[in-house]
């Protein structure tokens, strides 16, 4: 086998690895996303920790209310049942009255709302755990499948590799590393055919002493574009 038919056999093996090592690293990078379940989590749980702020919050409102609402009858009884005569002591618990008048307002109307609110925030955090439950059981299984391809991948990588090896090992030293410069620098490409006379890395009709010297040639020469190495 010529130098050119050598590294163009080299070339489809290290494509097929490059292919292989995409796939190998696509799939370790789902396996660590876990399909996106951490993020989905981490969204279960903020939505868990606003619930219960929303839940202790209306508890808050609640008890507020009870409270105003008590104090609220507590000074009514005292400001309507005539045991209080002076003058500055009714003026007092009528201002503290019409205060507190004015908080039971303001909690009975933040109520409704943050009821709303709470029950919104609880609707949220049942739809995302349904979701995270379904979602668990699809990577499982999902899971499993990845795991397989994985390994599949590997061994196949592995077996390609030494194959790459085996044939790397009969090509001289120069030519090689001349080829894996190319290989890495023209997107995997680094040895092509001419056909008709056109190097087809280029798309470039090659002088006619170049073609002679092509055929003449056992091994690749240059292209004059400098981005491959050619072959018949």
């Amino acid at each position: 086998m010529t130098i050119a038919k050598s590294l163009l056999s080299l070339q489809d093996t290290d494509q097929a690895l490059a292919l292989r090592r995409r796939e190998y690293r696509e799939v370790e990078e789902e396996l660590k996303s876990e399909g996106g379940l951490p993020e989905l989590r981490d969204s279960c749980e903020k939505i868990r920790v606003r619930e219960l702020e929303a839940k202790v919050e209306t508890a808050r409102l609640e008890s507020d209310l009870a409270t105003l609402k008590t104090q609220v009858g507590e000074l009514e009884t005292r400001l309507y049942g005539g045991a209080i005569t002076n003058v500055r002591e009714l003026t007092a618990i009528e201002t503290e009255h019409s205060a507190v008048r004015r908080n039971l307002a303001q909690i009975e109307e933040s109520i409704a709302p943050a009821e709303v609110a709470a029950e919104h925030v609880h609707q949220q955090f049942e739809d995302l755990t349904s979701k995270l439950a379904d979602k668990e059981k699809l990577w499982e299984s999902r899971r499993v499948e990845l795991g397989q391809t994985k390994t599949k991948v590997g061994t196949e990588f592995n077996r390609m590799l030494e194959l790459r090896n085996a044939e790397a090992s009969q090509i001289p030293e120069e030519d090689l590393a001349r080829y894996n410069r190319l290989f890495r620098s023209n997107r995997g490409i680094a040895v092509v055919r001419v056909d008709r006379g056109v190097c087809q890395g280029c798309a470039v009709r090659l002088p006619v002493g170049e073609l002679t010297r092509l055929r003449n040639s056992d091994g690749p020469i240059p292209c004059s574009c400098g981005r491959a190495l050619l072959t018949e």
